[in-house]
């Protein structure tokens, strides 16, 4: 059923741009008689939604902003990507602005506006450097961020803290804990409910715990290696995710078939203890009813880390990219440079959990004190780590999940699956250059 539903979401949406698309050719010749209207393909979240309002309120008459929205529940991230690529594969009318997941940036920065000329450097270092660094393409700018998370676990701190020593337990993960103490807390914590949670469907997102994993042991593997996988740090970080479902038994089965949604409803309505998850996940989906009470109880840690390597987790978020065929350019960057202004990051902080992506706010003693809980992401943020930069990384993390997948399943070995992975990439390597 919810494929079923996905997959008409994204043929509605295809119809909805290509609705957009004949709107803009007749709204050519009228666009003196009101407002310009920006399209702009997004998730539109509460704080967006607050956002997107406020700005068409104080630009009433003269600009609107008119969403495309992404809503969570019908649309992972590859099916976002794919709806977006193909709208703007043609002359791309029909979308101004759209947003992009980190690490799409290279493979959509032929269809985007180079904005170094827009941004000055001044106002290039009002941004944190750990979002800025994802938003360049061949050195030049080709997107701003609009918002930026990492991966972290969540506990439950009410079960915990019932357990015998619980509030140890909970110094032990806020500390850094290593994946070697994890695995043997789970044999001294005697429960039937699940461990840890993180989705191992076949896709992105099962990619980042493999990431966290082999940057962790080795930050610069990809500069150094390439996307050659027969490493030993690639065996140790895949092999550990497998192990933790059929080895240590610390994760269900389940795992498999999940995404973001699914890992988070199973998580909460089975009162699993850990999951592997994204800082804005207690305010994410407030569009599907999930146990509140529970939530309330939901805290953060660092993800465990191996013994031999140090603290990483991925930086994600999503970028803004102006579609480089919208004859509106200066009213998407006078809006765009509104979205980083002082008060929407705040506010995309506070009604929506993403991490704000201005130095100003991250560091100044003024936010601090209004939101403490900062002072433990800038602790967050130290251990960040960035997936490869690559313009064809979405299609070579597609042949890992796809590949790490079977490996998850016990149906290839893992080292098979690295080998396989490796090869297939180096064929599409291939295929793309003789292309």
């Amino acid at each position: 059923m919810a494929r079923f539903r996905q997959r008409w979401s994204i043929i509605i949406l295809a119809l909805l741009v290509i609705v957009y698309g004949i709107i803009f050719y007749l709204q050519k010749d009228d666009s003196a008689t009101g407002p310009v209207e920006i399209y702009y393909a997004d998730r539109v979240t509460a704080a967006l939604k607050i956002l997107i309002d406020d700005y068409n309120r104080m630009m009433e008459g003269k600009v609107k902003i008119v969403p495309i929205d992404f809503p969570n529940v019908d649309f992972s991230t590859n099916e976002r990507k794919e709806v977006l690529a193909r709208s703007l594969r043609g002359t791309g009318d029909g979308i101004d602005l759209f947003a992009v997941d980190v690490i799409w940036v290279q493979r959509f920065a032929k269809w985007c506006e180079p904005l170094d000329k827009y941004f000055t450097e001044e106002e290039k270092k009002r941004i944190l450097p750990e979002a800025l660094e994802s938003c360049y393409s061949e050195g030049e700018l080709v997107a701003v961020p609009l918002d930026m998370v990492q991966t972290v676990m969540y506990y439950r701190e009410d079960l915990l803290k019932k357990l015998k020593d619980g509030d140890q337990i909970i110094k032990k993960i806020k500390d850094n804990i290593t994946w070697k103490d994890f695995i043997k807390l789970k044999s001294e914590i005697h429960t039937n409910k699940p461990f840890y949670i993180f989705p191992a469907a076949d896709y992105e997102g099962f990619i980042c715990s493999f990431m966290d994993n082999i940057l962790s042991l080795k930050p610069d593997y990809f500069q150094k290696y390439g996307f050659n996988l027969e490493k030993p740090e690639a065996e140790k970080s895949l092999q550990l995710l497998v192990d933790l479902v059929h080895k240590y038994k610390l994760t269900p089965p389940e795992v498999l078939k999940f995404t973001e949604v699914p890992s988070y409803q199973y998580f909460i309505d089975n009162d699993g203890l850990f999951i592997h998850g994204w800082p804005s996940y207690d305010k994410d989906f407030k569009e599907i009813p999930f146990d509140s009470a529970k939530e309330k109880e939901l805290r953060k840690a660092p993800l465990p880390h191996f013994e031999s390597g140090r603290p990483a987790s991925v930086i994600g978020g999503w970028n803004l990219m102006v579609s480089k065929f919208s004859n509106k350019k200066k009213e998407v960057i006078d809006f765009v440079k509104y979205l980083l202004s002082d008060k929407a990051q705040e506010i995309f902080y506070r009604v929506s959990g993403y991490y704000p992506v201005l130095n100003k706010i991250v560091y100044d003693s003024t936010y601090i004190k209004k939101y403490p809980q900062i002072m433990q992401m800038r602790e967050f943020i130290k251990s960040g780590v960035h997936r490869p930069f690559h313009s064809e990384y979405t299609r070579y993390s597609k042949i890992m999940s796809n590949y790490f997948e079977m490996a998850m399943k016990n149906q290839i070995s893992v080292k098979e699956a690295l080998i396989k992975a490796t090869s297939a990439i180096q064929l599409e390597r291939t295929a793309v250059k003789e292309f």
